[in-house]
């Protein structure tokens, strides 16, 4: 897995504010995504999630990642669509020569 899909996996757990809710949406198990979001915890040093056993809170830090990374996955996800819808329609000039 890479950095954005760790990102991805963190934000829709805070959307759902719930590992199982982000597992349902995402076609993932819950270990799995508890796994990268404890790995993505890890590579930056700080704790994003506090977890109960009956609820999910967000840290001070982690609101600030999640802003921040919902806009970074908003960007990417307008720069796709940008570049494949612009694979869809004509460009240029057409000639057509008929006898």
């Amino acid at each position: 897995m890479d950095l954005l899909d760790d990102m991805r996996i963190f934000v829709t757990a805070v959307d759902a504010m719930s590992f199982t809710g982000a597992a349902a949406k995402l076609s993932l198990s819950k270990q799995f995504v508890s796994r990268r979001i404890s790995s993505l915890e890890q590579a930056l040093g700080v704790r994003l999630l506090l977890r109960t056993t009956r609820r999910l809170a967000v840290t001070d830090l982690g609101r600030v990642y999640y802003e921040r990374a919902r806009r970074i996955l908003d960007d990417v996800e307008a720069a796709n669509l940008a570049v494949s819808s612009q694979g869809e329609r004509p460009r240029g000039n057409l000639r057509v020569s008929a006898p």
